[in-house]
Order: C-alpha cells, then structure tokens, then sequence
C-alpha cells in the first residue's frame, strides 16, 4: 500500500509539475501576444491617420476637378455664344446689299486679315 501511495504522490506531483511548466509556458506566450498586440496598435493607429490624410486628399483633388469641370463648361458655354453671334454678324453681312459696302479703312483691313484669314 505504501507503494501505490508513492506512486500517486509522484504521479500528482508529475501532473502538478506540467501543469506548471505549461502555465507558465502559456503566461511567457501571452506577454509576448500582448507585446505584439501593442505594436499592431501603433501601426493600425498610423494606418488610420494615413488613409485620413488620404481620403482628405481625395476630397479635395474631387473638389479641383469640379472646379477644373465647371471653368471648363462655363469657358465652353461662352465660345458657344461667341460663336454664335459671330455666325449672326457674318449673316447679317452676307445678307446686306451691295450699297451698303464701302471701302474699309486699312488699319481694319489688316486686322480683319490676320483675325479671319482674308477677305471675303
């Protein structure tokens, strides 16, 4: 009997010995998990502040390229008038008679042959 009492003895002190072993296996484990935690913190945190920067950048260059959009079909809308109304003027002159000519003077000559290529 005191055999099997040393025998339980030594096996409980075995187990107690491993449970021992693995806590603090498990205990060295997770301080390192929490030391690796932290640093994933600080790069999330940096992550977080750089995509901020970028999605404020992307606000912004959006907001340019409105602007850039909007110069441009205000720019557009004027040529289109511009157009226009020289289209009415060369028609109105197409259409005028041949008594309403008369000579012009050089100065405006040559300003209407280098502005629209000539004469008509």
């Amino acid at each position: 009997m005191p055999d099997l009492k040393f025998a339980a003895i030594a096996i409980l002190a075995s187990i107690t010995g491993f449970l021992g072993w693995r806590l603090y296996d498990k205990s060295s484990e997770t301080s390192e998990l929490k030391a690796s935690l932290v640093q994933q913190e600080a790069v999330n945190a940096q992550l977080i502040t750089l995509s901020q920067t970028n999605a404020e950048a992307a606000l912004k260059a959006d907001e340019d390229r409105r602007r850039a959009v909007q110069a441009l079909e205000d720019a557009q809308s004027e040529i289109a008038k511009n157009t226009e109304l020289a289209r009415a003027a060369d028609a109105e002159i197409d259409a005028s008679s041949v008594d309403e000519d008369g000579p012009v003077a050089p100065v405006l000559q040559r300003l209407r042959a280098g502005r629209f290529g000539g004469v008509k």
